[in-house]
């Protein structure tokens, strides 16, 4: 990182929030820990919201520089890292991480000037498989085992606490060639989803959302960089070259 670079603050992004003033805390919540990077998924009651503000308890900046997205890739597409907040196990395989081995990692990648992305679900059911399938990490809080659920504005709240404390401690990330962006990744993966439905991979249309999910938390997991994805781009070139010639 350059010595004149500024250390990059996580972005928090609610996928489907339901309730503005649940975003009001989550605003609140974040401009206590000293982050005001605000992105939202499709919120269920649109934006701006009146009751967001009533909430917020002068937490106007975070909501005035809030982004609102159609889609949750166009929300990641600048970013080199995602990390999804869950309290449930999954069957897709990214490495789960305590809330404060998480934040730690965060800083790190904040002190290298990666963009990095935490996402939080929706009210009633927390992020889906498909959200998930975004994330190279998934993130994690040491509650009660017999009562793990947290609201929004809790999640964000302890996430933050424990970046903030980490960001004040941060090391140089490791050095090394930066990840891509998931805009950047994204024309990859939709260029093997037509290959592969092209050549009938995907066995049934009900299946297909699935494997898609699967196959998307593989690469994210991956994190490639710019030599690795013209790399793969490459190899799924030469495969669909031979294709073509029917060898």
């Amino acid at each position: 990182m350059s010595g004149n670079a500024s250390p990059a603050r996580p972005l928090i992004v609610l996928v489907e929030p339901q309730l503005g003033e649940n975003i009001g805390m989550c605003a609140r919540a974040m401009l206590n820990c000293g982050l005001d990077r605000l992105r939202l998924v499709r919120p269920r009651d649109g934006w701006p919201n009146p009751a967001a503000v009533a909430t917020a308890a002068d937490a106007d900046e975070v909501l005035a520089k809030a982004e609102v997205f159609a889609s949750l890739d166009d929300a990641l597409a600048d970013c080199r890292h995602v990390v999804g907040a869950t309290a449930r196990k999954r069957s897709l395989a990214a490495p789960v991480l305590e809330a404060e081995e998480a934040a730690r990692q965060i800083a790190d990648w904040g002190e290298g000037g990666t963009a990095t992305a935490v996402l939080f679900g929706a009210e009633a059911s927390g992020l889906d498989n498909t959200s998930i399938a975004r994330a190279d990490h998934l993130l994690t809080f040491s509650t009660n085992p017999a009562f793990p659920s947290l609201n929004l504005a809790q999640s964000v709240l302890l996430f933050g606490w424990e970046w903030r404390r980490a960001a004040g401690v941060a090391g140089q990330a490791i050095a090394g060639d930066a990840s891509v962006t998931r805009g950047d990744l994204a024309p990859f993966l939709s260029r093997l989803e037509d290959a592969l439905e092209s050549r009938g991979f995907f066995l049934t249309p009900e299946l297909r959302p699935t494997t898609e999910a699967t196959l998307r938390s593989v690469f994210s997991r991956a994190s490639p960089t710019a030599r690795e994805l013209a790399l793969l781009q490459g190899v799924l070139t030469a495969l669909l070259r031979t294709g073509e010639r029917g060898e």
